[in-house]
């Protein structure tokens, strides 16, 4: 199933990576330090996949505890974001195929882009972990840009940094996230099955293709 384009743009966590253990485990120390239960977690997979101050909203809530957006959030934030750094070597799990796809573009001459919401301080380390620092032509984290995922924002800033249409690139991705990103960008999208879209895989008719393993880009 090779899919046409001059520019290939990857989500990260869910599509390249299976960071949820990792993830997990810094939710439930975070909760533990604010004097919380940790939760099972298989539980706390079902809340990634938006972006990590969502995700610590959904810890909270679930535990009867959530906090307005303020200080106190931003003091219970940056818990998580203490345990977050310290758990990259167990989200550093990359999905089967997945270093061999971009490997693979990389030798076609594609352009290969990180069109992540994860925080941008983590994406280095994590790549590094992964030996992953030299297969991106472009990195935009999740505050890179005044705009995050689901806007376009940055998938036209990468597409424009590249020279390429929109319409000629192709957004990976595994989550209504990445599909309503791609769809507001006038991007063509492949959706992995695996990842963390809870249960609610966007319609067919959001994606040219879907796929079970990223090597099938290389067919």
């Amino acid at each position: 199933m090779p899919v046409p384009a001059r520019a290939v743009l990857f989500d990260l966590d869910g599509t390249l990576i299976d960071s949820a253990s990792g993830i997990a485990e810094a939710v439930n120390r975070t909760l533990l330090e604010l004097g919380q239960r940790r939760e099972d977690p298989a539980v706390v997979r079902g809340w990634i996949g938006d972006g990590a101050r969502l995700l610590l909203h959904r810890a909270l809530a679930h535990a009867g505890a959530d906090l307005p957006d303020g200080p106190a959030f931003d003091a219970a934030f940056a818990v998580l974001m203490r345990h977050y750094g310290e758990s990259l070597p167990q989200q550093a799990l990359a999905y089967p195929g997945a270093g061999e796809a971009l490997h693979g573009l990389r030798a076609r001459g594609v352009p290969v882009a990180l069109c992540t919401n994860k925080p941008g301080r983590f994406i280095g380390p994590l790549l590094d972990a992964l030996a992953w620092s030299s297969l991106f032509d472009a990195i935009v984290g999740g505050d890179t840009l005044p705009e995050r995922k689901p806007s376009p924002v940055p998938l036209l800033h990468i597409a424009d940094g590249f020279g390429v249409a929109p319409g000629d690139a192709l957004m990976v991705g595994d989550s209504r996230t990445d599909a309503d990103a791609a769809q507001a960008a006038g991007m063509p999208l492949l959706l992995v099955r695996y990842g963390y879209h809870h249960g609610h895989l966007p319609a067919a008719g959001d994606a040219v293709a879907f796929t079970d393993d990223l090597r099938s880009l290389l067919d």
